[in-house]
């Protein structure tokens, strides 16, 4: 948040920054209900406000699980290891999501603090932009 920025906010700004930024407020403790029983769908970080990282976790959690019982369906129905390669690109692909969600494990308070900040900067600015010069 720049302070120098919010000072120059007037009175009836400030009360307006106040009152939309109640909009953009998120829950760390549903953050991490929402992480913990939907994280391979990455609704987490929808919630936060990060819908790239969200549809990444979302396509990564499908293709790799897709991908796995494809690749054992076929190794089980040919039996053979003609879907090894299938199954191991989504176990790459649950490798991946499993250490982005560890990494989430601990950094979504700081994301939600973030995602905050970077909206309320938003805001200031848009408010200041609507200001009249005669200050």
């Amino acid at each position: 948040m720049s302070i120098s920025k919010k000072e120059q906010l007037s009175e009836k700004q400030l009360a307006i920054l106040e009152s939309e930024m109640q909009k953009y407020k998120k829950s760390v403790g549903l953050a991490y209900v929402l992480w913990f029983f939907l994280g391979s769908l990455g609704i987490h970080k929808f919630y936060i406000g990060d819908s790239k990282k969200g549809l990444l976790y979302l396509i990564l959690g499908i293709v790799g699980w897709i991908s796995i019982l494809a690749g054992g369906g076929i190794a089980l129905i040919s039996q053979s290891n003609r879907g090894g390669f299938l199954a191991i690109i989504g176990l790459i692909c649950i490798i991946a999501l499993g250490i982005m969600l560890i990494i989430d494990l601990f950094t979504i308070p700081r994301q939600i603090n973030n995602a905050y900040q970077k909206n309320e900067d938003k805001l200031i600015d848009q408010l200041l932009s609507s200001q009249p010069n005669d200050k």
